[in-house]
């Protein structure tokens, strides 16, 4: 009989471990709480919520649901093997599976997206990420599939479709992908994969998105002819005793086109802000949605914003009568009881306005585009409009905010003294 010739390196991984557990190497039910408690890291490492013990015994945890309200829903199990059974079916683990290769898109989105909420305190642009995945990525294959296996090819069909099922504009697009884009830089960090593919993933915008064209002049400003009765109404209404809810109201709007803020800056400038009687610092704003003051603006970035004297008359005016009427004000300029100034009843009062002249609604936000295009008209030099109006580049102040504040009869007239020859 021929013996086998064993030597270390050609004994199989089956048969040592087979002479260890019959050689009482190795104990086996050691092996299998090992085997378990491995099962169960791998587990937790896809499920985000708590699992607790409750006091009849019971195990409990959330699972992540969009189809209820609250976005999660309770399970309950007698037993914690049966909570982890059900947890490893739910999310496609099995005892043998690699976790890396069982990760989806769908299934690390939601913790992405808790990850991205503890690092802003924007909650509309959260909700407007949701939206996004239940519009463009929930019902769709491209979340099923295991992250490991997602190549360029497939993130270049799918998001080459993506802008072609839905007409998207560049901006369009590029708010859809941040969840791609982002999540799989978070599959990066956390080890899952190595490398982002969708960052090779190259898109043709001259001939794939859909061009956006600028809207019409009128929609956007509040042209010359337009502002002087504005500013009239608004002094009748301060002075007025027709009572408004915020007597100071009308002198916020005043100073919005004396200075160009965004609305949540403008609910929230205090005496304080003021520098050398000649600039205003703008450091914070209001969040209308959740109804705080945060000191921070839009963009994170302080910016100071040239007083000019007609804004420095409307700030003394102001405070004039908050003095007379003996207002407690935290400092707000356009406060009569503590708080900020309320936005609703800004835009109450320009839709009042734009009413009575018979023109289309416009927001505040009009004004602030009024404001720069008559710097631009001014020809002030377009790195000082940029810097007092908080734009990181001076393409988005010409692209979004430069207009043409003429009446049509004014822009024949500058027409025909151009061409004068």
């Amino acid at each position: 009989m021929k013996h086998r010739n064993y030597t270390f390196s050609n004994v199989s991984a089956e048969e040592l471990l087979s002479y260890c557990i019959k050689s009482g190497i190795v104990n086996v039910d050691d092996v299998q709480n090992q085997m378990k408690k491995k099962f169960k890291e791998t587990i937790l490492k896809h499920h985000r919520h708590k699992i607790w013990q409750g006091k009849d015994g019971r195990y409990r945890t959330h699972i992540d649901d969009s189809t209820v309200k609250s976005g999660r829903r309770l399970i309950v199990k007698t037993r914690e093997e049966n909570l982890l059974a059900y947890l490893a079916e739910f999310y496609g683990i099995t005892e043998n599976s690699d976790s890396k290769n069982t990760v989806t898109l769908e299934r690390l989105y939601p913790d992405w997206k808790s990850y991205k909420e503890i690092h802003t305190t924007a909650k509309n642009y959260i909700r407007r990420i949701h939206n996004d995945w239940e519009k463009y990525y929930a019902d769709s294959e491209i979340v099923k599939k295991p992250l490991t296996s997602l190549t360029k090819l497939q993130l270049d069909e799918w998001a080459h479709k993506l802008i072609q099922d839905n007409s998207m504009t560049k901006k369009q697009y590029y708010n859809a992908t941040i969840i791609m884009r982002q999540t799989l830089d978070y599959a990066v960090a956390l080890g899952v994969i190595t490398e982002n593919p969708f960052s090779a993933v190259h898109i043709d915008g001259k001939r794939m998105f859909r061009r956006v064209k600028k809207k019409a002049d009128a929609t956007q400003v509040y042209l010359k002819n337009e502002v002087e009765p504005i500013y009239k109404m608004a002094w009748e209404d301060f002075h007025s005793p027709n009572k408004l809810k915020n007597k100071l109201t009308p002198l916020a709007i005043l100073f919005q086109f004396q200075t160009g803020v965004r609305i949540g800056e403008l609910c929230v400038v205090r005496y304080s802000d003021i520098e050398d009687d000649q600039h205003l610092h703008i450091q914070r704003m209001y969040r209308y949605e959740t109804h705080e003051v945060v000191e921070h603006t839009k963009n994170f970035e302080d910016r100071k914003v040239l007083l000019t004297s007609s804004a420095r008359q409307i700030i003394e005016t102001a405070r004039a009568y908050q003095k007379e009427h003996g207002y407690s004000t935290d400092g707000y300029i356009f406060s009569e009881d503590n708080t900020p100034l309320a936005p609703w009843s800004v835009a109450y009062l320009y839709n009042k306005y734009c009413d009575h002249l018979g023109i289309m609604r416009k927001s505040s936000h009009k004004t602030r585009k009024t404001y720069i295009s008559a710097l631009i008209d001014g020809k002030v030099n377009i790195n000082t409009i940029r810097e007092m109006v908080g734009h990181a580049d001076e393409r988005t102040t010409f692209n979004n905010y430069c207009f043409d504040r003429s009446t049509e009869d004014e822009k024949v007239s500058l027409i025909e003294k151009a061409l004068v020859s």
